[in-house]
């Protein structure tokens, strides 16, 4: 991913790992995300030989961030409320730390936990 500024000559990357890493710090703070969970591997992150497990899906075109997230929810919460404040949280934080826009930040509650 590439973001350059009109008055600096040479280019500035952020990886997806940052973008990734930005993200999960911002979800650990919301108490009723119990885990966040993996994403399934694409054919393309097999082709390309990324690693299993990936808990954050990020995607872009030029300087516009698409980011993915399944989590798992307390059941003491509201599920909608808990995604609406990931995805308020993620875009926040990572708009914050790069600079990059997020045009959108997709959250999948991918399951409920109950207290035993």
């Amino acid at each position: 991913m590439e973001k350059t500024a009109n008055d600096v000559k040479g280019r500035l990357m952020i990886s997806e790992d940052v973008i990734s890493a930005i993200a999960v710090n911002a979800v650990k703070d919301i108490e009723a995300v119990q885990e966040i969970r993996s994403q399934p591997r694409s054919v393309i992150d097999i082709i390309s030989n990324k690693p299993a497990g990936q808990q954050v899906k990020v995607g872009y075109v030029d300087d516009v961030v698409e980011i993915g997230i399944k989590i798992s929810v307390k059941s003491t919460a509201k599920a909608t409320a808990v995604a609406e404040q990931v995805q308020e949280k993620v875009k926040s934080a990572v708009q914050e730390m790069t600079g990059l826009t997020v045009a959108r930040v997709n959250v999948t509650v991918d399951d409920i936990v109950f207290d035993q």
